[in-house]
């Protein structure tokens, strides 16, 4: 009589298939995440290739492809790993709210102001046609510069720099600067540099206000 077949680990109920092949290899993560955010900022979205980071890198495609079946994954992944601003954990102090606000703008964070804004500007068409992109974007960027503004915001309340007739307009006005930022990089060809982000502060989070520059 012949016996019955064993089981696989495939087939045994509560069992998850084992990867096969060589495990992956991380040395090489931050360099090719950190190449792909400059070729982001430099090309855009729609232009970036994994061949292009492979070449950039000096990496196999295979080893890319293995790791990132996809340029959204990759694009995800190098987002993901820069972190949220720096801020959120260590609002800048300098002794006024417009000091602060500029102190947040001029961060080094993503390595420069120019370099962040260059591979936000790059991002813009992504986020329009695919939601993971999009959402990450919210969730790691937009989302906690809009607290950093907030706490800032409040902070300044709190030390009477703002008069009392417009404290109760701060969860609004935190999402300004964000929110025209965003515009910006949708609808304009031209970069965004630090004169505009200056207007904004000045001429519309501060006036609304009723705050003078210093």
């Amino acid at each position: 009589m012949k016996k019955p077949d064993a089981v696989s680990s495939v087939d045994r109920p509560g069992t998850r298939k084992q990867r096969t092949g060589r495990p992956f290899d991380h040395s090489s993560d931050r360099l090719i995440l950190a190449s792909t955010l400059d070729l982001l900022a430099e090309r855009g979205y729609e232009r970036l290739t994994l061949d292009e980071v492979a070449l950039l890198t000096g990496k196999a495609k295979s080893t890319l492809y293995r790791r990132w079946a996809t340029k959204e994954e990759l694009v995800l992944a190098a987002i993901r790993s820069v972190g949220r601003p720096p801020e959120i954990d260590h609002l800048p102090d300098l002794g006024s709210l417009r000091s602060d606000l500029l102190a947040v703008v001029d961060s080094p964070w993503l390595g420069s102001p120019d370099r962040r804004l260059a591979i936000f500007a790059g991002l813009t068409s992504a986020t329009r046609s695919s939601e993971r992109l999009a959402n990450v974007v919210r969730t790691e960027v937009t989302e906690p510069y809009v607290e950093v503004y907030r706490r800032l915001l409040n902070r300044a309340a709190n030390k009477g720099e703002i008069p009392a007739d417009y404290v109760a307009g701060i969860p609004i006005l935190a999402n300004v600067i964000p929110a025209m930022s965003t515009h910006r990089l949708d609808t304009s060809r031209t970069p965004v540099h630090r004169d505009f982000f200056v207007s904004v502060i000045d001429n519309i989070l501060l006036a609304a206000l009723h705050m003078q520059a210093d």
